[in-house]
């Protein structure tokens, strides 16, 4: 198996050929219980049960193929989070889920306004581990210039900016700003953002922002990160940016013409 490389084919046979606590890193963003037909791929099924034993399938080889000291993010079909989590629950072990992830999509104008009740404005996304000994590195909202300015406005020999604390000295560069919670606000998809440069015009496409975040804060440079479901290869892009090696598959022609043009492969 070639690495940074994307696949045509159907992930389950592919995750079945993919060698035991193989990878560092997995997100997916699989097909949702939406029942919408986006023509590049499909979210209609039979059923739900249908939907789940999908699901369940390639989240029994996820897991195997997940090292020991890997995370998975499972980017969750608002209409099927609820069967999704014990499904999840099940296949990693309660224990190991780590946190319920709110990502504030933007924007509640268009369609789904129109909707009798509260508008959906979040994505959810799942995020376990497979132990306890895993790689995170906690990320940060900057703090604004204004407040840096103010507050740390001492210098030590080295260069390096600090305020003083009771008992000691708080570095910049050790808390660059406030740890960033569970709930996201601060990055826009693209039914808000659709002129982002980024933007490729594919149905499902997340930001690399998003993903950035995720990739900063559960691997190292040099690890492993595996998209599943790929789409249109942002999580490809932004871990081929960040020096991770990488892998990605789709079973959709257009997506993966896509990832190449947009990763520069054969």
């Amino acid at each position: 198996m070639k690495l940074n490389q994307v696949y045509l084919a159907e992930n389950l046979a592919f995750l079945r050929n993919v060698p035991i606590d193989y990878c560092d890193l997995i997100y997916i963003d699989p097909p949702f219980f939406s029942g919408v037909d986006y023509k590049e791929f499909s979210d209609l099924w039979h059923s739900l049960e249908e939907y789940l034993e999908f699901m369940k399938e390639r989240l029994i080889e996820i897991y195997r193929v997940l090292k020991v000291t890997g995370s998975f993010y499972c980017h969750c079909d608002p209409n099927a989070v609820f069967d999704l989590k014990p499904l999840c629950d099940k296949i990693f072990g309660k224990k190991y889920f780590r946190r319920e992830i709110i990502w504030n999509v933007g924007s509640v104008s268009g369609f789904k306004s129109q909707v009798k009740g509260w508008v959906r404005q979040h994505d959810t996304i799942l995020y376990y581990t497979k132990s306890d000994n895993f790689t995170f590195y906690k990320q940060y909202t900057p703090y604004k210039e204004e407040y840096i300015k103010k507050m740390f406005r001492y210098k030590d020999e080295d260069g390096r900016l600090y305020r003083k604390r009771r008992g000691g000295k708080q570095y910049l560069d050790e808390k660059p700003g406030n740890a960033l919670g569970d709930v996201w606000n601060d990055i826009y998809s693209f039914q808000t953002s659709t002129r982002a440069k980024e933007y490729l015009g594919y149905p499902t496409q997340k930001p690399e922002k998003l993903l950035e975040r995720i990739i900063l804060a559960s691997s190292n440079e040099g690890d492993l990160v595996a998209d599943f479901f790929c789409g249109s290869g942002t999580t490809l892009a932004v871990a081929n940016k960040l020096s991770r090696r990488w892998i990605g598959v789709d079973n959709n022609p257009k997506a993966i013409g896509l990832c190449k043009k947009r990763l520069n492969i054969n």
